[in-house]
């Protein structure tokens, strides 16, 4: 059973005097060389066996020439490794953005509430950790992602990489993918938040390459064209006007499968007909479609079938007399990057 290691967190915690930060692999870790090492000394070496830890202490084991004094981290951010968040394959960062790539907002101090998330895994003493330091528009945040392990004088980071992800309500999970494995990032995305109608959830998919995070594109099934980032909204609904005017809704629902680790997407489209003028008669059935849309790891991407969405709105709402509106009651699909697949 997941828990969350943030209900034990004390403020006091470590000093850094005490925390060495080993940035290289060293020999003390139980079990493979960990990309960094985090050790501390003397009594505070209890502290850490026992798991409790504030989040500054985690920012300097995961950030690389983070200032705990000013609770700041030197730009370009850089995780322990001393990797930038920014992959350096320009083709692959012009489709993870998209046409719309996110607006940055002004730096600022780094916060323990809402720039650190930690959520405990199956595996005895490991945690996923994900330190926030670069916001956007629109709810976006980046930062480097790790699984985290725990040894008798400290901690060791066994996977590390960036993440750009909603962070509302956020939800990390691992999940296996063929013979590695994928982060599965569920968040919240609202218009309003007072207003729980206007929010949506999507997912992100960010796979396990060796022991590195690499957040790849989203490819078609030829692995050619470009589709985007690999973050999906769980719902949608969008409508068009008709010539005799009804109006025809679009509605689209996604769910995932990670069974025996072949990832696999679901997607339903219902098409229905309704009179505007006649709310109290039901909506009549135009057509219904499903299609599972297997995930699978290459070099360049994540390669997918085709998806519905785009389709069937071009076969089926091209008769609109006025442009597509989408529905208030769903936020639009991915709001820093392209439209739906």
């Amino acid at each position: 059973m997941r828990r969350d290691l943030r209900l034990n967190m004390r403020w006091g915690g470590l000093s850094l005097t005490s925390l060495l930060a080993l940035f290289a692999c060293g020999p003390k870790a139980v079990g493979p060389m960990p990309i960094c090492l985090a050790e501390v000394a003397g009594e505070e070496a209890e502290e850490v066996s026992s798991q409790d830890v504030p989040p500054e202490v985690w920012f300097s084991v995961i950030l690389k020439n983070f200032n705990r004094r000013e609770m700041t981290v030197k730009r370009p951010t850089k995780d322990c490794s001393g990797r930038t968040l920014v992959a350096e394959d320009e083709e692959m960062v012009l489709c993870l953005d998209g046409d719309n790539p996110p607006v940055p907002l002004e730096g600022r101090v780094l916060d323990a509430e809402e720039d650190f998330t930690i959520t405990a895994l199956d595996e005895a003493g490991q945690a996923l950790v994900w330190v926030r330091t670069d916001h956007f528009e629109g709810g976006l945040s980046e930062g480097p992602v790790a699984i985290t392990e725990w040894t008798k004088r400290g901690i060791a980071v066994r996977t590390i990489g960036p993440l750009q992800a909603h962070t509302d309500r956020v939800r990390m999970h691992l999940e296996p993918m063929g013979s590695e494995r994928v982060l599965v990032v569920e968040s919240r995305i609202c218009k309003d938040p007072e207003k729980p109608k206007t929010c949506g959830k999507q997912t992100r998919l960010v796979p396990v390459v060796g022991e590195r995070f690499v957040q790849l594109p989203l490819l078609d099934k030829d692995g050619v064209t470009c589709l985007g980032p690999a973050a999906f909204d769980q719902l949608q609904t969008t409508e068009v006007s008709l010539p005799d005017g009804r109006t025809r809704k679009f509605s689209l629902t996604r769910s995932f499968d990670y069974t025996d680790g072949n990832v696999v997407l679901s997607e339903e489209v219902k098409i229905e007909d309704y009179d505007p003028e006649n709310p109290d008669l039901p909506a009549t059935l135009f057509r219904k479609a499903q299609v599972q849309r297997e995930m699978k790891v290459v070099e360049r991407g994540l390669v997918t079938s085709e998806g519905l969405w785009d389709r069937l709105l071009q076969e089926h709402g091209s008769v609109a007399l006025a442009q597509p509106k989408t529905d208030a009651a769903e936020p639009a699909n991915n709001e820093a990057g392209p439209p739906a697949k």
